[in-house]
Parts: structure tokens; C-alpha cells; sequence
């Protein structure tokens, strides 16, 4: 072997720190360390305490969880012997001595460019080990740009919830602070009746004492006497209004929480001018349905002609926008964005590339998103309704199924020109697909 050469066992990764062999049944505690559960077991045993051997952490019972991912790893390991050479800090191949940048996914291991030149007669599908280094730190930096966008936006829903919750404790104070000097008043006047009865009652004692008991009770003293319209008050003189604040409160707090959500829904209609003349529009042009009869319209260059489909009035070059359709239980629909630049006339192929960034359904049950070629989507539960997400400078168009915001897909491009949403409510089949498409007004706070 040439000198300057440094083995690197990567089964070194897989041993045990207790045992420092290859894991045998491996297990990870609660603050993620891992070893052996014969080992772990035992360590505890003799130490008659549950902590990590790694980082100290206290268990408060001696539940163990199987890590089934890295006991893969481990009987992949013994199987194919994974013992790499380095050379320069680089991993190489010990039979040809070149560096290997290449990973065989035929054989699920490294290999340098000297092993594609094989003579078994097997086909080697292999990716460049440099370039799948770079997909992971790309993959890495997408995933920490994720978690800190999802990080602000529960953060603004928090904020804005703490704040509502502020607010009904103040009014909730308010309240309370109305209705007890309410009642403190209430009881200042009630002493004071009572002073007064107190003192009528020791007025009257006197008389008795000395004056005629038939003029005093035929004509008593002026301030002794009571009219109708003496005011009695009471303690309880209101209450706190427990409508306020035992009501639907979440429900409240939800249709305001509306003022945070970014995209804000975005309110569409339809351009009758684009709309294939097949298609009836509704009134107020949130509503497509395919017609019996071809309509007598005047042809233009954006309205389709063959395809059965109708754009949004609204063109969309920048900024984020959601909008949700309702597609009810029909059998065919299309729906998604596209590009004013598409071919109005005739058939077209929609794919990315000509400008169609859509999802549809066929046959009552086969969704797919028109990539090529095509991709079949896993729809478990059929949708009621459809929302689109376009993030236009982020290149992102998704679908969502309405009833539970389950991911439907999504697709990554770079958008340029103008956007419309795209609508197609198919043909009626017979009337198995008769139901219409209808844009969905989404109010989520009182107007």
C-alpha cells in the first residue's frame, strides 16, 4: 500500500460508545445518544440510576425505543464488510487507487469512475459523489429555511393570539371594575337608607315620649315621610356579561386571527372573454358549468376554442395569493395557473414547459399533476374543494385539499409574464360530471 494512506473504518460510526462493538439491538433514549440495549440495561444495573452514559440526562423510568433505522445500518454493515481507504482526506478505491466520486445505486455503495468499466454485463445507474454532497447542503439550507418560516408564522398566529387574549382580560377588568363600584355605590346608598331609618326611628321614639300620638300619626314630621318613588337599590345591581367571555371564544379569535395569514385570499372571477363557448358563467362570474349547446360569442384571440377551460379576470405577476375552488363530487376537472402566453387555438399539450402549472382529475378517481410525464397523485380521501397556492417570486404552485389542508402537490419552477388561474369543469359525460366549478368566497372575519 502507498505510503500517506489513512484507513478509515466507517464501522467506527456503528460501534457502541459502552461496548465499542458494532450495535447489537440498538436502542435511542430520549436525548437521542444510542447504544445497545443489553449495554445500556446493564450500564443502569450497575450504576442503580437511569441516566445517558453520554450527556448524564436523568429518565424518570427505564422505557427503552428500538432504533430500527440505525439496526439497518448495522446489518448493512456486516453484510458488505463497508471498509473505506483514504487518500488525502478522500475517500478511494483500494483496487483501481482512484478517488471514488461516484455512488452505484445498483450496488448501494462508492465506487471511482475505473469500476463503471465492468465486464459482468450489469448496467450501473450512478450519480457524481461531489454532486450529491452539494444536493445535501442544499437539501440541509432548504430544510433550515422551512423550519424558519414555519418558526415566524406560528410565531404571528401566537403573538396575535396573545394579544386577543390581553384584550379580553382588559375588557374582562373593565367589567368587573363597572360592576363592583356599581355595587359599592349601592351599599353606600343602603347605609345611608339606614342611617336615615335609624334616625326617623329615634325621632319617632321621642314624640312618643312626649308629644300626642294621635297628632304625630295624623300629621307626622316631613322628612319622616316615604313616597312610592324611593329608591330601593340593591347590592347584585349588575352583572359580568358572560356572553363575552364564555362564549365561542375560540371561534371569535379565529375569524381574527384572518388580519396575519399571508397570502390574504384572494378574491377571483372569471374573464368571460377567455371562456370556451361551451361554458355558461354565473352572474357575478364565480361560476363555470359546461353548457348542452355551443354558444353564439364572439371569437377573439384569448378566448379558447377547443380546450373547455376559462382563466381568472385577475393576472398575477408577483406576490402571494391563494384562492380555493369547489369541485363537489365531479368526475373531471383541471385547475392550477398558467401562462398568458398559452396557445389558445387548437390542442395543446399542458405541461410546465408550455406554460401549464396544473392538477386534474379523470375517471372519478385518478388525480395527477401534468409534469412529464405525468404524475399520479395519492389522493386518499376525494376532495370537496381545491385550494391553489401560487408564491410567484418563490417559483411555487400547490394544491391542497380543502376538507383537511392535506398536501395534494406542488410544483417548483421560474415564473415569468403574467399568471392567470386556469379552470376546466370537463365535459358533462352523460351528466355524471354536470356539477359545476364555483370559486369559493373565503371570509374567515365579520365584514
Amino acid at each position: 500500500m502507498a505510503s500517506g494512506h489513512t484507513t478509515l473504518n466507517l464501522e467506527d460510526e456503528l460501534n457502541c460508545p459502552l461496548c465499542l462493538q458494532l450495535y447489537a439491538d440498538p436502542v435511542i433514549l430520549d436525548c437521542g445518544h444510542d447504544f445497545c440495549r443489553h449495554c445500556i440495561t446493564k450500564y443502569w444495573e450497575k450504576e442503580n440510576r437511569t441516566a445517558c452514559p453520554e450527556c448524564g440526562q436523568v429518565f424518570p423510568d427505564r422505557s427503552l425505543k428500538a432504533n430500527r433505522a440505525l439496526g439497518k445500518l448495522v446489518k448493512k454493515s456486516r453484510n458488505h464488510s463497508l471498509n473505506l481507504k483514504l487518500k488525502d482526506n478522500k475517500p478511494y478505491c483500494i483496487e483501481h487507487e482512484e478517488e471514488l466520486k461516484l455512488f452505484c445505486e445498483t450496488d448501494k455503495k462508492l465506487i471511482c469512475v475505473m469500476c463503471l468499466d465492468r465486464r459482468d454485463g450489469r448496467s450501473h445507474k450512478t450519480h457524481n459523489f461531489m454532486l450529491i454532497n452539494e444536493a445535501v447542503e442544499i437539501y440541509k439550507d432548504q430544510s433550515n429555511k422551512l423550519q424558519n418560516h414555519i418558526t415566524t408564522e406560528f410565531s404571528k398566529m401566537r403573538s396575535v393570539l396573545d394579544e386577543k387574549q390581553q384584550n379580553l382580560f382588559s375588557d374582562l377588568t373593565t367589567q368587573e371594575n363597572d360592576v363592583l363600584s356599581r355595587m359599592e355605590s349601592n351599599l353606600r346608598k343602603i347605609q345611608e337608607n339606614l342611617n336615615r331609618t335609624q334616625q326617623m326611628l329615634l325621632n319617632v321614639q321621642k314624640r312618643l315620649d312626649y308629644q300626642d300620638v294621635y297628632a304625630m300619626l295624623k300629621d307626622p314630621p316631613l322628612d319622616e315621610k316615604s313616597t312610592e318613588d324611593d329608591y330601593q337599590p340593591t347590592i347584585a345591581e349588575g352583572n359580568l356579561p358572560i356572553g363575552i367571555f364564555q362564549g365561542p371564544v375560540q371561534y371569535r379569535v379565529w375569524k381574527q386571527v384572518i388580519d396575519v395569514i399571508n397570502p390574504v385570499p384572494t378574491y377571483l372571477t372569471l374573464n368571460a372573454n377567455t371562456a370556451h363557448p361551451r361554458l355558461v358563467l354565473s352572474e357575478d362570474l364565480t361560476v363555470v358549468t359546461y353548457g348542452d349547446v355551443k354558444q353564439e360569442v364572439r371569437d377573439s384571440p384569448e378566448r379558447f376554442d377547443t380546450c373547455v377551460c376559462v382563466l381568472g379576470s385577475e393576472a398575477f405577476t408577483s406576490g402571494k395569493h391563494y384562492w380555493e375552488v369547489q369541485v363537489g363530487s365531479k368526475t373531471e376537472w383541471d385547475l392550477g395557473v398558467v401562462r398568458e402566453s398559452i396557445n389558445r387555438k387548437g390542442h395543446t399539450t399542458a405541461t410546465p414547459e408550455s406554460g401549464y402549472w396544473i392538477v386534474w382529475l379523470r375517471n372519478g378517481n385518478e388525480y395527477k399533476a401534468t409534469t412529464v410525464p405525468r404524475t399520479r397523485l395519492n389522493v386518499p380521501r376525494k376532495p370537496r374543494a381545491i385550494g391553489v397556492y401560487l408564491d410567484y417570486e418563490g417559483g411555487q404552485v400547490s394544491f391542497y385539499n380543502v376538507d383537511n389542508m392535506s398536501h395534494l402537490y406542488t410544483f417548483i419552477d421560474t415564473f415569468t409574464g403574467k399568471l392567470f388561474p386556469y379552470f376546466s369543469p370537463g365535459i358533462n359525460d352523460d351528466g355524471e360530471n354536470s356539477e359545476p366549478l364555483k370559486i369559493l368566497p373565503i371570509r374567515c372575519h365579520e365584514e
